[in-house]
């Protein structure tokens, strides 16, 4: 255990600069929790004089403090597992980041040593970031969509014939531009999640899950028809009541499904299937191929990490799919996971909260 010294004549300079610091350092008794020191920097917040710190508490440092919450938090310390906790919380101040250690105090008491670093203002720049970075690539989906809109016209025949060379160049181009919107699509879907906007103006409203998965089902059926590919829906209940928002839900439905059929082998199945699984509704769409790499496994819900089941796969995702699922299912306080047996059938389910009361 490290020993705490206090400030005596040999440590006066140790303490001249935790005076300093900009950091808030508090040192407290860990039975009492009895403050026995704190920085000028903790006492400006505070609003306490020197004199008055000895008499105050770590429970006194904020308005917002949970004493349960933290003997919780400060567990591992007591009983030895680790040298250091580190908690990020919503303070008076913003957001901060407190990290607190365990050590013998010159009387060799046991104190805590929590310093407290303000988070607000990296939060503030990071959302400033975030939301250039979302501006950005929104403007560039109103050309996209625009020069879109053009190619389609003109690949309809309605500007006239193309000889065979430039329609076939028509065609790439289009793929490309098609892909390049979807990309934008993914990193705008993405960036909403990661600054917790996503569902700022979607509300939750009682879904019937059976119904909205038969629809996602059906919107993929010529998809299925372009890959040589069989879908079978089966064992649904009657009714599957859940608490939702709608387009998010049929977006990660679109994004399991297509991820199934551009991946499976010609002529296969994409099986998918609802079922009761506790105090969730439980999806598994599954499909055979090779499966998911070993070395991806771990890693598959995670942004950008590309995966093509088929070798002769024409068809190249953004590698975000799968991390707006998690996120998108994360906001329904559901779950999501795969299984895999190599060359045989990857499965992917997910399950979200069956709702308590449904709908008479």
């Amino acid at each position: 255990m490290i020993t705490f010294v206090p400030a005596s004549e040999p440590h006066l300079q140790l303490s001249s600069i935790l005076e300093e610091l900009h950091d808030e350092v508090y040192v407290y008794d860990a039975d009492t929790l009895n403050l026995v020191y704190a920085n000028k920097t903790a006492r400006i917040r505070c609003d306490w004089a020197t004199s008055e710190v000895v008499n105050k508490n770590i429970c006194d440092t904020s308005g917002m403090f949970d004493t349960e919450g933290f003997h919780r938090h400060v567990e591992p310390l007591r009983s030895g597992m680790t040298d250091a906790v580190t908690i990020e919380t919503i303070h008076e101040k913003g957001l901060v980041e407190i990290t607190t250690r365990m050590v013998s105090s010159f009387e060799g008491k046991a104190v805590f040593v929590s310093v407290l670093r303000d988070r607000e203002h990296r939060r503030k720049l990071e959302q400033a970031r975030a939301q250039a970075f979302s501006e950005i690539v929104h403007d560039l989906r109103t050309p996209l969509t625009s020069i879109m809109g053009a190619l389609k016209l003109i690949d309809s025949g309605t500007m006239g014939d193309l000889p065979p060379q430039a329609q076939n160049l028509l065609q790439i181009i289009n793929r490309n531009a098609d892909n390049l919107l979807n990309i934008v699509g993914d990193i705008l879907d993405l960036q909403k999640y990661t600054t917790h906007r996503s569902d700022a103006d979607e509300e939750l409203e009682d879904l019937e899950l059976v119904a909205l998965t038969k629809e996602a089902v059906a919107a993929h059926l010529g998809y299925c028809a372009v890959h040589n590919v069989n879908i079978n829906l089966t064992a649904t209940p009657d009714h599957a009541w859940i608490r939702g928002i709608p387009l998010r839900l049929h977006q990660m439905l679109a994004n399991l499904l297509s991820n199934a059929i551009k991946n499976s082998p010609k002529d296969s199945t994409v099986g998918v299937e609802m079922r009761s699984n506790g105090d969730t509704w439980q999806i598994r769409i599954s499909n055979a191929g090779p499966g998911i790499p070993e070395h991806l496994r771990d890693r598959i819900f995670q942004n950008y990490v590309q995966h093509s089941g088929s070798k002769d796969s024409k068809v190249k995702g953004t590698g975000l799919g799968l991390a707006i699922c998690k996120k998108i299912i994360k906001t329904h306080a559901g779950e999501i996971g795969f299984s895999c047996d190599t060359g045989k059938r990857t499965v992917f389910f997910v399950d979200i909260p069956k709702l308590d009361t449904p709908p008479s």
